[in-house]
């Protein structure tokens, strides 16, 4: 019978704690990665903390290589940063760092946009529109976890439009952190009802090929987006779980 490549380690499986097993489903990197994530960002693992490869394989009863890839899945969404010689760390996530992500995001997003308004071809502009309307339709639902989903689908479906790949490239690790943030955050009460309608209004002047409207609108977008995360980063409590049906709202 073939082993699983990352399978545990039936030496080190007998002594790993119950607290530490990580759930069953998709793939043991994946878990883990999802594990470390929730303890980054509820502050069980606190900014500056030393992530060793060796020492999380001994707690989780893994092997080197699905804690190697599960830190560099941090690493390229932001949470954990690699620095010469001394290994991974956690990153410290406060307003100040949001506000800098945010003006990355919002520089290259705008102009992105901008450039799908001039160059989106016929398929291009069917595959946002469908993803403006999924998303729509999961605001509806109140399904956080196809909001997040759609929305991701929708910027990059209006990035690829701009032709230009080396944007979308430099443009993929700043996103990652707001989307592992957001996984955990959520968006107040009244966001996801302002982001249907935003995003609306950035498809229709994309389809009208108004590239300067296109670009305005996406500023306007971000920096709503940014207010929001802002405010739930503030309001976040450490023993703040997710739960099946997605992440909290604003009270």
């Amino acid at each position: 019978m073939t082993r699983p490549v990352h399978s545990m380690a039936p030496s080190t499986a007998a002594t790993v704690p119950d607290r530490d097993r990580l759930p069953f489903g998709s793939t043991i990197y994946q878990r883990l990665h999802e594990r470390l994530r929730d303890e980054i960002l509820d502050g069980q693992l606190a900014p500056g903390a030393r992530l060793k490869i060796g020492e999380l394989g001994a707690r989780f009863g893994l092997s080197h290589m699905p804690v190697r890839e599960a830190l560099q899945k941090l690493e390229g969404e932001g949470l954990v940063v690699v620095a010469p010689n001394r290994g991974a760390s956690v990153r410290q996530v406060d307003a100040q760092l949001l506000e800098h992500v945010y003006d990355v995001i919002e520089a290259l997003d705008s102009m992105l946009t901008a450039k799908a308004a001039l160059h989106a071809n016929d398929a291009d502009l069917q595959r946002i529109r469908q993803s403006e309307r999924a998303f729509a339709a999961a605001a509806r639902r109140r399904d956080w976890r196809s909001c997040l989903a759609c929305n991701d689908s929708l910027h990059k479906a209006i990035h690829a439009a701009s032709g230009n790949a080396e944007a979308m490239r430099l443009i993929g690790t700043p996103e990652g952190l707001i989307r592992a943030l957001r996984s955990r955050l959520g968006y107040g009460s009244e966001r996801l009802g302002d982001i249907v309608a935003q995003h609306a209004a950035i498809v229709d002047a994309i389809e009208a090929q108004d590239s300067e409207r296109a670009r305005a609108l996406a500023v306007e977008h971000i920096d709503a987006a940014r207010k929001d995360l802002v405010e739930r980063l503030a309001r976040h409590e450490p023993s703040t779980r997710s739960t099946a049906t997605g992440p909290p709202t604003a009270t």
